[in-house]
């Protein structure tokens, strides 16, 4: 039985048997009464015993649809409570809800084999002179050997990069540096062949691409 029977239903329920008990309790002096009677008095107990059965089937019955309808009401209140449930998964960073305004630069590998040590050292001296509002990529970034605007292209797609640094040797003796986009070609250097990391890094960001 629902809690509203046991509270709210209470009174009424106990109100019912202790009528059932009332009218029970005489009907049963009379019946065991017995004895020597006339014909009227023992219709008169019969009559009672009827009217007392009657009346206890009655209130079976009213108990019974009471405790029914309790039931019903709670299904109703209660419709199947779905709560919360936490799957542990930190769905802001895996669909994140817009940008953080930084412009992402990252640095190609440069070629060679001091390429990883040099780009190394071109991203730490690229992270000194550029503005707040740029981020320069921790690794230098292996995109294969398609043009600048190719290689830019799948930085933006694979590492959300905005600007790809690059540099480009020609004819084993010029060495440009240059900047690009995954749209289009932004800047190119002169000749860099002679110049340190810490050169190179300033004529990136006076290109005025970088700010």
């Amino acid at each position: 039985m629902s809690c509203r029977l046991l509270n709210g239903g209470f009174g009424t329920a106990t109100a019912a048997l202790m009528a059932a008990v009332l009218l029970l309790v005489p009907a049963a002096s009379l019946a065991d009464s017995g004895g020597g009677g006339d014909s009227s008095q023992n219709d008169g107990t019969n009559d009672m015993t009827y009217l007392t059965i009657a009346l206890a089937v009655l209130v079976g019955g009213y108990l019974i649809y009471d405790a029914i309808a309790d039931a019903g009401q709670d299904v109703q209140a209660h419709p199947g409570d779905t709560g919360v449930v936490d799957t542990g998964v930190d769905w802001n960073r895996v669909m994140p809800s817009g940008t953080d305004g930084v412009l992402r630069v990252a640095v190609s590998l440069l070629p060679g084999p001091d390429g990883p040590a040099r780009t190394q050292q071109l991203i730490g001296a690229l992270r000194e002179l550029i503005d707040e509002d740029m981020t320069v990529y921790d690794d230098p970034v292996d995109l294969g050997s398609g043009s600048p605007v190719q290689r830019a292209a799948l930085a933006k797609e694979f590492f959300d990069i905005d600007y790809l640094v690059f540099q480009e040797v020609m004819n084993d003796t010029l060495v440009t540096y240059g900047i690009a986009t995954a749209d289009s070609l932004l800047w190119t250097s002169t000749d860099q062949s002679g110049s340190s990391i810490v050169v190179v890094a300033a004529e990136l960001v006076r290109s005025g691409v970088l700010r």
